[in-house]
């Protein structure tokens, strides 16, 4: 097999952990960050596949094993990291450039660090970005089309004695007509057990994450949609309320992104009335969107509102840090909408005003009559009783 030289990566989070426990948090009432997914395996028997859970984002973090920590009703502890070999030593995950009809041919280190022998599925899985923002593997059972689909795996299982570990090799090849542009995925051993009646399952996954840029034309690119806006007001007449602003970012490009973000308001002439700076976007793969909500405080009720919302996108290298950037710079993008912020508490209070004015002047013409009727009675009583 052809093996490419590769860059050396840079020292990013641990290998991707995919600790399952979404049996636990069921009993005890707690959502895991993404439904479990059952999945009907032999018979009556159920699988249940827990969310993958990521580590920090590439680029950040010293490198380490990823361990999987013992459930409760099992002893199995077990670890991965990518192979010390002639690609890299002390990886944090696996990092590759390889052109369209090339292959690469690597290993995963896995350890098993409990006291009874296990036996691990291995398998590669595409990413995605959750609703969280967080990345994660695709369930079990569900096929890859991406470069969880180029990576194979040389066995599919691996068993190890208590505190043995073993070098699986794996090879992972593009294909002639891979788009240019970033494929994550990652290498996962998984565990499956069961309960006391054997019907259903546990799957405690644990992997390393795979980056793959395929190079070519590269765009980042990030667009803004499905921008709603809200007002909060308050019963203080003189006071000032809230905008709520909810949009939808999308990767457009084919390459990971990162971004600023900030949400600005502004009066219908240009006054700027409220603004936010918002927490970085986490990191995007290509064709994701995350769906956010900022809240700014202090915006007068001052009619039709002008709300922006503007990105600066930042692509992230091959390597999860700064380097190897794509050669188009990034551009900036935003969308805007109208908010209509009436002052609906000064409305009140100018409305119950007039309506005391009016009163008084019913009142006081009120009064002014019932004089006028008292003298023409008075009068007409002391001509009559001439």
């Amino acid at each position: 097999m052809h093996v490419l030289p590769l860059p050396a990566p840079g020292r990013g989070a641990a290998a991707l952990a995919v600790a399952a426990l979404a049996l636990a948090a069921s009993a005890t009432g707690a959502s895991p960050a993404t439904a479990a997914v059952p999945a009907p395996v032999q018979g009556s028997t159920t699988t249940v596949s827990a969310p993958v859970r990521t580590g920090p984002a590439a680029g950040n973090g010293a490198a380490a094993p990823a361990v999987a920590p013992a459930a409760a009703d099992t002893a199995a502890t077990w670890s991965v990291a990518p192979a010390d070999n002639r690609i890299g030593v002390g990886r944090p995950h696996f990092t590759y450039t390889l052109p369209q009809g090339t292959r690469v041919t690597d290993a995963i280190t896995v350890a098993n660090r409990g006291d009874a022998p296990i036996t691990l599925r291995i398998y590669a899985s595409d990413a995605f970005t959750t609703a969280s923002g967080a990345l994660d593997l695709l369930p079990a059972g569900e096929e890859p089309t991406d470069v969880g689909a180029w990576t194979v795996p040389r066995a599919g299982t691996v068993t190890l004695a208590p505190q043995q570990q073993r070098t699986v090799p794996f090879t992972v090849t593009v294909p002639s007509d891979a788009a240019p542009g970033d494929h994550t995925g990652g290498l996962v051993t998984s565990l499956v057990t069961k309960d006391g009646a054997g019907k259903v399952g546990l799957d405690r996954r644990l992997g390393a994450r795979i980056y793959l840029r395929v190079p070519g034309v590269l765009t980042p690119a990030l667009k803004v949609s499905a921008l709603h806006t809200g007002y909060d007001g308050t019963a203080n007449p003189v006071g000032s309320g809230s905008a709520r602003i909810t949009y939808t970012v999308t990767n457009s490009g084919n390459v990971r992104v990162t971004a600023g973000q900030k949400v600005r308001v502004r009066a219908l002439f240009g006054a700027l009335t409220g603004t936010t700076a918002l927490p970085a976007l986490p990191e995007l793969l290509p064709g994701d969107s995350l769906t956010r909500t900022a809240v700014v405080h202090g915006v007068p009720p001052a009619g039709p509102l002008r709300v922006t919302v503007s990105l600066d996108p930042k692509p992230v290298g091959a390597d999860g840090a700064a380097g190897q950037q794509p050669a188009t710079a990034p551009v900036a993008a935003s969308a805007s909408d109208t908010l209509w912020a009436w002052p609906w508490a000064a409305l009140l209070a100018a409305a119950v005003l007039a309506l005391l004015v009016y009163a008084g002047v019913l009142l006081r013409r009120r009064g002014r009559r019932k004089v006028a009727e008292a003298v023409e009675k008075a009068l007409g009583d002391a001509l009559s009783g001439a």
